[in-house]
């Protein structure tokens, strides 16, 4: 079965993915918006090796973008690695849901690609939470519909503005403490990140649930999901790959 290439560039990291329904292999790279677009081919060509019949059974490309500053970079260094040009999701470009918010052109490309993937896995109402940069709540109907959501502050903001505002409390690694009574500062603040955050999304399920008046299927994405998921009361499954899967369904509806 012919693979793809789906980038997913955040504000804080770049995924690449090849692969396809069956699996993917994906690589996870620090955004920065001064590569230019050779180094960016430089970084393809030592992170993947692609072998010349490796790549001929690459159908195509797909990318969706919240850095504008980055995407022609990328765009121009797909084109060298593959010889074709990629789809950037974006106005025009199919995606099979239909966005009922107040300005549709807001809604940004790896929210879409989210909300296309969510409602492919839950075949009905399912509601994504993606914990990135920022941590957002992405509502999808069983009509296929994109309703709205919410973006909340994610984990590592928090903790950059936690420790840039006080002179005495330090950097912590973001990992789940076995307490939510911290014994000390460093646990202290592990628990504030982490248990304060598991409480706040599922408070707002909870909010989310009660406006609904549905039982969607609850997937959680992004870097720190494995981290946050066992803190958190709520039913979530973690799909690790959710951006990748919708860009995968929205390259082939546009091909």
């Amino acid at each position: 079965m012919k693979k793809m290439i789906a980038i997913d560039i955040g504000n804080t990291e770049t995924t690449v993915g090849i692969g396809n329904k069956d699996g993917w292999n994906s690589y996870r790279f620090t955004t920065r918006d001064a590569n230019t677009s050779d180094e960016l081919l430089v970084l393809f060509n030592s992170t993947f090796e692609l072998d010349i019949e490796t790549k001929n059974q690459i159908s195509g490309s797909i990318i969706c973008s919240v850095v504008p500053q980055v995407t022609n970079n990328m765009v121009k260094a797909i084109e060298k690695y593959l010889e074709s040009s990629p789809i950037v999701v974006g106005p025009g470009v199919k995606t099979g849901l239909k966005v009922n918010i107040d300005n549709p052109k807001e809604l940004g490309p790896d929210r879409i690609a989210n909300s296309v993937a969510g409602y492919k896995i839950a075949k009905s109402d399912v509601i994504i939470v993606d914990l990135g940069t920022a941590t957002t709540f992405d509502v999808v109907n069983s009509k296929k519909e994109y309703l709205g959501g919410s973006i909340a502050p994610g984990i590592k903001i928090s903790l950059d503005a936690l420790t840039s505002k006080t002179a005495s409390l330090k950097s912590v690694e973001l990992d789940l403490p076995k307490k939510v009574i911290g014994k000390n500062t460093y646990e202290a603040i592990q628990s504030g990140l982490i248990y304060g955050h598991a409480s706040m999304i599922d408070s707002m399920i909870e909010k989310l649930l009660q406006e609904l008046g549905t039982k969607p299927k609850i997937i959680l994405t992004g870097g720190l999901s494995k981290t946050i998921q066992p803190a958190l009361n709520l039913n979530a499954s973690y799909e690790q790959d959710l951006t990748l899967i919708g860009l995968e369904e929205i390259f082939n509806l546009n091909n």
